[in-house]
């Protein structure tokens, strides 16, 4: 590869990340409405958010999540979409390590789409500081003209969508109890 095909490779890559962080943004946002009352304990218990301000709380974390989401498709403003993008998973981040750090593993984050609860640990920590990397890398590399999102990004962002919630799920399984005999 010379010289000057790198930073194509980059822009390539970028849009790439930039359709699956608009899809899983526009996807968790539309959890939120779909879960409400989920996300709202949520906000409450784990966030930390007074009972009465949750559900305003929820709806500007899903109109964040959905604005960024379309800000990362369209070209002129896929560097704003990232840099909100890496502002709003680097708060979840956040608050999954206050509450590691409080000794909270047990409290539902609501990061998963699935309905089971599972202990917050390193697991959490890598994938959303990996998420916050991803947005802030699209940030900086993403020119002011930058390409228009072709369908086949998104094909491939459904894929990384599938992937990451297969991984998500995987990493829910406890492993069996080993029974004891007495």
């Amino acid at each position: 590869m010379g010289a000057g095909e790198a930073p194509a490779v980059a822009e390539l890559l970028a849009t790439q990340l930039a359709a699956f962080l608009a899809l899983l943004l526009a996807t968790t946002a539309a959890h939120k409405g779909w879960r409400f009352a989920h996300a709202r304990s949520v906000a409450h218990e784990f966030a930390g958010v007074p009972r009465a301000a949750a559900p305003a709380a929820v709806l500007f974390a899903s109109l964040l999540e959905a604005g960024a989401a379309v800000l990362l498709i369209v070209p002129s403003g896929r560097a704003s979409g990232a840099w909100i993008s890496t502002l709003v998973l680097s708060g979840y981040l956040a608050l999954i390590v206050r509450a590691i750090a409080k000794g909270r593993r047990d409290v539902d984050c609501g990061c998963s789409f699935a309905p089971s609860r599972h202990p917050l640990g390193a697991f959490h920590i890598v994938r959303n500081a990996a998420l916050a990397l991803a947005s802030l890398a699209v940030a900086i590399t993403t020119r002011s003209g930058a390409v228009p999102m072709p369908p086949s990004e998104l094909v491939g962002a459904c894929a990384l969508l599938a992937l990451y919630g297969a991984l998500d799920q995987v990493m829910s399984l406890s492993p069996q109890a080993k029974s004891v005999a007495s």
